[in-house]
């Protein structure tokens, strides 16, 4: 690669995931982008108080997986406030467009750009972008992102962001990772057109079966066994109930606000963009 980004990856994995861990080593390797890893938080370790210290905040009941998950990606926005630098925040099961590196180096060194957060991901589900964006070079585009309904696998986040996140989590509460990036309502937020990671899992989705293996893209947050949890009383299920309404309320007020200015739709990688992958998870 002739590009370089100052901008460093926190990859969050859990010790027990090696595999994940040395398939992101060689990936981000071969994209030469400068990384550490971010140990992140297990089941195991949570204690009971440490679970409903922070399970009980969202629209339901946190399962015990969502809120190892959460308290990961906390700890990564702590980290990146007080560095005072901006970080590429990366799940280990996250596929990584060529053009990622590309895209980090211009974004890095462009004054314009004064996004809080932006997010390089897809997930299967439609986004309410700007109709206008930023042309970042000649294959990516940068897109103001009003509306997003998922993902947390692959976002960069400035030491901005991370405060108006962790400030969000002290007068709201904890919820969902992904749920607070796509609606903390102070978070400046972009997307790229096209995305520029996905998730293994959703491979097969956007075409790409083959990227897809089952040994890294089963999912460490929902299983069989792992069912949510019930709330504690009736106060309890009316409160998350009431969230559950204010969310919906909010998100419809947004399309609203926006509609003029906005288009609605999925977006998709460039396949050809992923294509090198096919030798590192062979090897």
């Amino acid at each position: 690669m002739s590009y370089q980004s100052k901008i460093t990856a926190l990859v969050i994995n859990l010790d027990s995931a090696k595999q994940r861990w040395d398939f992101q080593s060689k990936q981000l390797d071969k994209l030469a982008i400068l990384y550490q890893r971010w140990e992140a938080i297990s089941v195991d370790s949570l204690t009971e108080d440490e679970y409903e210290k922070w399970a009980n905040d969202w629209q339901r009941k946190l399962r015990r997986t969502e809120v190892a998950c959460f308290l990961s990606h906390y700890l990564a926005w702590q980290h990146v406030a007080n560095r005072g630098q901006s970080f590429l925040i990366l799940e280990d099961d996250a596929l990584l467009s060529q053009d990622l590196p590309t895209t980090l180096f211009e974004i890095s060194g462009n004054q314009d750009i004064t996004y809080d957060h932006i997010t390089f991901e897809t997930r299967g589900r439609k986004k309410l972008i700007s109709k206008q964006g930023i042309h970042i070079n000649r294959d990516v585009a940068l897109h103001e992102l009003f509306l997003d309904k998922t993902g947390a696998a692959a976002y960069l986040l400035t030491p901005k962001g991370a405060k108006t996140l962790l400030d969000s989590v002290e007068k709201f509460g904890a919820g969902l990772a992904d749920a607070l990036l796509c609606h903390t309502k102070d978070l400046k937020s972009a997307q790229t057109v096209p995305a520029l990671a996905l998730q293994m899992d959703m491979a097969q989705h956007y075409g790409m079966p083959e990227l897809q293996l089952s040994t890294i893209a089963s999912s460490n947050i929902s299983t069989p066994a792992n069912s949510k949890p019930p709330a504690k009383d009736l106060i309890d299920k009316f409160k998350y109930k009431s969230r559950r309404i204010s969310a919906q309320l909010d998100m419809g007020f947004i399309q609203a606000k926006y509609s003029s200015q906005s288009k609605y739709l999925e977006i998709s990688p460039k396949q050809s963009d992923f294509v090198y992958l096919n030798a590192l998870l062979k090897s």
